[in-house]
């Protein structure tokens, strides 16, 4: 039975059970059915956003009805979609936050729904500072996950394979529509980039209207630049998809206070703080993995350098003959000293059927390059000395193979064949330094007579006359490191200096080895410790007195 005036048996407890709900849909279900009990329907219920009520839920009707303005809430209505006179507010402390709209008749206890509106007004409060707070628990699960995947960035150590990584991991986390990631770099070489639903070119091309490039001006204030939709519009020249932008993140890449590159984020919508200091955490996780990577990899390369150029010394190193020459009374040694890892400078000597060959050589340039393009001189050169070709014509060859090989080097050299019991020799040079000869006690310089090779294939490379040592007589070939070498005040130990010292170990009655110790000592005391800027190389060619 229904006590008269009174609501239904059971009523409180409906009522009592809406502060139970989880969540919106069960309290909506459950207040249906109190509305029911209380011959309330139909109903829409409505909750206040600022000066508007928006209809949230409909009770056997639609909820599908306009907002309404709070200060002129029309009155009378008996149709869903316009406010009746039966209003029931929703109170949550001191403030309405609502109201059921009750549409036709008058409820059966108009009095039990005013009542109850404070249950249901409290209630719904409670329910939106849950969500509010399930809302911001999750955003920050989702912060975390995405710091902890920032945090992976770490482990990788591959450029590209980071570059897209950090793309994925903060247009997630930002809910970006499109994006890029750029490391700048001097050196086009070594820049790079990883784009989604952009052209490089496009994000190369952003400027402002004063004609600066946004990388720029984001790489010298280190600082995130942020723009809506009208700023896009006022500060920016846009094209391609960046026209239909709504906001736009440039956030700087920077570590060890160095700008590294940047991330561009795009969107249809405007970016919020909150996602703007969520995309400046992961770039700076970024910057952390990149910059890492960028040291591993100049690691990396250095140690691979430092391999190559270990084995390129040990190639050049095993070119060299590795005893001296002794044929009847002469007596030839050599060494070569290079200025950095590998030199570009090469000698040689050998026995060939009684007669002893020599030779030295000086690659234009330093370094690996250098080294290599001697290694391949000497390739021919041993090819055609070993074929008994003469020493005009094996440079002949050399000269064809060097000029073949466009490298933009060129090779210096001169070539010694001598007889043993003769004394005789003749020599070819193309633009080496000349031939320092110390004869019967006298300095004799015996200059070039042709162009260095590898530069033009008609080089005329022509054999010296033929010449005779006598006893107690010295040869030397050399590069141009010895006569180059400078003190610190810049002037070159030079031709003279060269030719005095030598004159002073053969007055001493020095052996080849000993001889270019001397010179050696020489040139290290002249340039008083500097390192030498030029490979040091010398062949010398000795007769017993």
């Amino acid at each position: 039975m229904t006590a008269k005036g009174g609501p239904s048996p059971g009523i409180e407890d409906l009522v009592e059970s809406l502060s139970l709900c989880a969540d919106r849909a069960e309290f909506y279900r459950r207040l249906e059915v109190v509305l029911g009990h209380l011959h309330a329907l139909p109903a829409i219920l409505y909750l206040r956003t600022g000066d508007l009520l928006h209809a949230v839920a409909g009770f056997e009707c639609s909820s599908d009805v306009p907002p309404v303005p709070i200060d002129t809430l029309p009155r009378g209505g008996d149709q869903p979609g316009e406010l009746p006179a039966n209003q029931f507010p929703l109170i949550a402390g001191d403030e309405t936050i609502g109201l059921i709209a009750v549409f036709g008749r008058a409820p059966g206890d108009a009095q039990a729904v005013h009542r109850y509106g404070v249950i249901v007004g409290a209630t719904l409060r409670h329910l939106e500072r849950s969500e509010a707070l399930a809302r911001e628990l999750q955003a920050a699960q989702e912060q975390i996950g995405h710091l902890v995947g920032a945090g992976l960035l770490l482990h990788h150590l591959e450029i590209d394979v980071l570059l897209v990584k950090t793309l994925e991991s903060v247009l997630g986390a930002v809910r970006a529509q499109v994006g890029a990631v750029m490391i700048t770099a001097t050196d086009a070489a070594a820049a790079r980039s990883a784009t989604w639903g952009l052209r490089e070119a496009a994000v190369q091309s952003l400027r402002y209207r004063n004609g600066q490039r946004l990388i720029d001006r984001v790489l010298a204030e280190q600082a995130t630049l942020a723009f809506t939709r009208e700023e896009l519009r006022e500060s920016l020249i846009t094209e391609g998809p960046m026209v239909h932008l709504g906001g736009l993140l440039a956030v700087p890449l920077t570590a060890r206070g160095r700008s590294l590159g940047l991330v561009l984020l795009g969107n249809i919508h405007a970016f919020t703080p909150g996602q703007r200091r969520l995309a400046e955490t992961l770039a700076g996780f970024a910057a952390i993995a990149l910059d890492n990577a960028v040291l591993v990899k100049a690691m990396v390369d250095n140690e691979r350098l430092t391999q190559e150029l270990s084995i390129a010394r040990s190639v050049q190193e095993g070119m060299y003959p590795l005893t001296g020459l002794a044929v009847g009374g002469v007596s030839v040694e050599g060494s070569s000293r290079p200025c950095n890892e590998t030199g570009g400078d090469y000698f040689t000597f050998l026995e060939r059927e009684g007669e002893v060959i020599a030779m030295v050589g000086d690659v234009s340039g330093h370094g690996l390059g250098a080294a290599l393009f001697a290694t391949m001189a000497h390739a021919i050169v041993q090819q055609q000395l070993h074929a008994d070709a003469d020493i005009a014509g094996a440079f002949h060859v050399l000269n064809e193979g060097l000029c073949h090989a466009q490298s933009g080097r060129f090779m210096t050299a001169a070539l010694v064949a001598l007889d043993p019991t003769t004394r005789a020799f003749s020599f070819v040079s193309a633009g080496q330094t000349p031939l320092l000869w110390i004869h019967d006690g006298e300095v004799q310089w015996l200059d070039s007579g042709g162009m260095p090779l590898g530069i033009v294939l008609d080089n005329v490379l022509v054999e010296d006359p033929p010449r005779r040592l006598s006893a107690g007589d010295v040869l030397v070939l050399y590069t141009d490191g010895f006569i180059e070498a400078s003190n610190p005040g810049g002037e070159a130990f030079g031709d003279a200096r060269l030719a005095a010292t030598a004159l002073e170990g053969v007055a001493l009655g020095l052996g080849p080895t000993e001889l270019m110790m001397l010179i050696n000592s020489a040139v290290d005391a002249w340039c008083s410790g500097r390192i030498h800027e030029d490979d040091l190389t010398m062949v010398v060619i000795a007769v017993a007195g």
